[in-house]
């Protein structure tokens, strides 16, 4: 089994155990911030980096292997023109949140039960064995450049959230202030940075509701202007 096919098997048990539906199609924003974020997908195949596991998203999203078929075409296309480029850009991610993508009946039926490998410092359950599984190590991603080095542009904390924005409560899936990095309380719905104030309330496209991110001038899908 290859790491993608055991992060694609991951991936298919979590949304069955929190949806219990026959189907599973969902959004790249619900992959990445709901259905196996980057930390339940550390825990559950010991992924080294962040880097990594964007890059295993963009590999499914990119409909490697045929486990899942990506709506709409141009986003799949989008996804292997990336991973082609000698240094992938994995912030083509957010260009992607909106696409939809849906596990193939062949995949489904390969993948369904399959049991991932324990992270090294958890002891095997006995009874987990599959003779014969071809089970490889996580494949480790090409050199990258840092992606989470690079602070995002200041946005004054005392000014309210820009008319054309739509906010939605949410909490930050790595649990800390884009604006300075400061550590959020767990467990709860977090508006605003306890440190510096900022607004952690995830922005909209007024036009046609898509996640955008508060530093971005137009949104990524229809090219609205979110500010002057």
């Amino acid at each position: 089994m290859t790491d993608l096919e055991r992060f694609a098997a991951v991936l298919l048990a979590e949304w069955s155990n929190e949806s219990g539906r026959p189907t599973a199609t969902f959004s790249t924003a619900d992959l990445l911030d709901r259905v196996m974020p980057y930390r339940v997908a550390r825990r559950a195949l010991a992924i080294d980096t962040a880097e990594d596991y964007e890059l295993l998203v963009l590999r499914l999203v990119s409909e490697e292997a045929a486990i899942v078929t990506t709506d709409p075409r141009e986003a799949a296309e989008m996804a292997r023109t990336t991973l082609a480029s000698k240094i992938p850009d994995l912030d083509v991610l957010q260009l992607l949140r909106s696409a939809m993508i849906t596990f193939t009946d062949d995949a489904i039926s390969r993948l369904e039960g399959v049991r991932p490998l324990p992270p090294p410092s958890a002891e095997p359950p006995a009874a987990a064995s599959h003779p014969g599984a071809d089970v490889l190590p996580i494949r480790r991603a090409p050199e990258a450049a840092d992606h989470t080095a690079t602070a995002a542009p200041s946005m004054a904390s005392d000014e309210p959230p820009p008319a054309f924005l739509t906010k939605v409560a949410f909490t930050p899936p790595d649990l800390s202030c884009w604006q300075c990095g400061t550590a959020l309380p767990g467990g709860r719905t977090v508006k605003f940075c306890v440190e510096c104030g900022a607004d952690q309330r995830k922005p909209r496209c007024n036009s046609c509701g898509t996640d955008v991110e508060p530093t971005w001038k137009h949104c990524a899908e229809c090219g609205a202007q979110l500010r002057s």
